[in-house]
């Protein structure tokens, strides 16, 4: 039986997973393919490079220590509002010059191409490439392109933040899903709204104008995403149902760009891993060595 683990996307949400794969690694368990989208892609990635729990604990530390410094450094460019050039040598450390085909566990990344309009499998090639161009948050970083394969990349969550279909189609037989986003649509009201009006003249102005804030603009781009992930994530877990599904509870998360509550995070990951887990992966493991069994003979 081949195993999938797929770590879905959520930014700071998303160190969720590094619980899960520490309770996978107390349980001595690894899967045979890891697919993630995002942040899901950059601890997945490193997972299936062969980095220890401690060691992915520790990088997990260190980017909520300094995330401000090495990936939300705002940017002055037009094109981005945080740096990608902190963020690219960030997972140039981190992974350095790893090719994907070489790595002990199969692993994949999802991205998006603006230019074909077409979801894209990153599952060869250069690891820190595909982890670049499946964590570009649309207007957070800017897109990546690949001229010789004339490919413009952006965060593969904008069409499957929980890639699912990808694990089945790469030959996963039974699929361990990880979603840390919350799920939308949370219901619907009924509101009455008086007629709008803007007010004129330079008082107020100057008033909008010295209220304007990067981080307003931010947080309205997050809020749309979010919600638009959600939705899109609801749908997916409804058509391409995982075997086992791993939920942590984060509603004490409010926004996917808050790196400050690690611990509590990554507890959530390995507390929702047990719960879910706890039993499975034993009956899994003797699935896994009974195929071989067969395979021998």
């Amino acid at each position: 039986m081949k195993v999938a683990l797929v770590l879905g996307g959520g930014g700071a949400r998303g160190l969720a997973h590094i619980g899960v794969i520490k309770y996978l690694s107390e349980k001595k368990f690894t899967p045979d393919l890891v697919v993630g989208c995002s942040m899901g892609a950059i601890i997945g990635g490193v997972y299936a490079a062969g980095y220890s729990s401690k060691l992915i604990e520790d990088i997990g530390r260190e980017l909520a220590r300094d995330a401000n410094r090495e990936v939300l450094k705002p940017s002055l460019s037009l094109t981005e509002l945080y740096d990608s050039s902190r963020f690219e040598r960030f997972l140039k450390r981190l992974v350095g010059k790893i090719r994907i085909e070489e790595m002990p566990i199969k692993f994949a990344a999802n991205a998006y191409d603006v230019i074909s309009q077409r979801e894209v499998i990153l599952d060869r090639g250069s690891l820190v490439s595909a982890l670049r161009a499946s964590a570009s948050l649309p207007g957070v970083y800017e897109t990546i392109h690949f001229q010789r394969e004339n490919l413009t990349l952006m965060d593969g969550g904008v069409v499957d933040p929980i890639p699912i279909g990808i694990a089945r189609r790469m030959g996963a037989d039974f699929v361990i899903a990880v979603n840390v986003l919350e799920r939308f649509p949370k219901g619907q009201i009924f509101a009455s709204l008086p007629h709008f009006h803007r007010k004129k003249g330079i008082l107020p102005f100057l008033g909008r104008a010295l209220a304007f804030k990067r981080e307003n603009v931010l947080n309205g781009l997050i809020a749309w995403f979010m919600a638009s992930q959600g939705a899109l994530v609801n749908y997916l877990l409804e058509t391409q149902k995982p075997d086992i599904l791993i939920e942590p509870d984060l509603m004490g998360i409010s926004s996917i760009l808050d790196f400050s509550k690690y611990d509590e995070i990554v507890y959530a990951g390995y507390k929702a891993a047990k719960e879910k887990l706890e039993g499975v992966l034993e009956n899994l493991r003797g699935d896994k060595g009974q195929r071989s069994q067969e395979i021998l003979r």
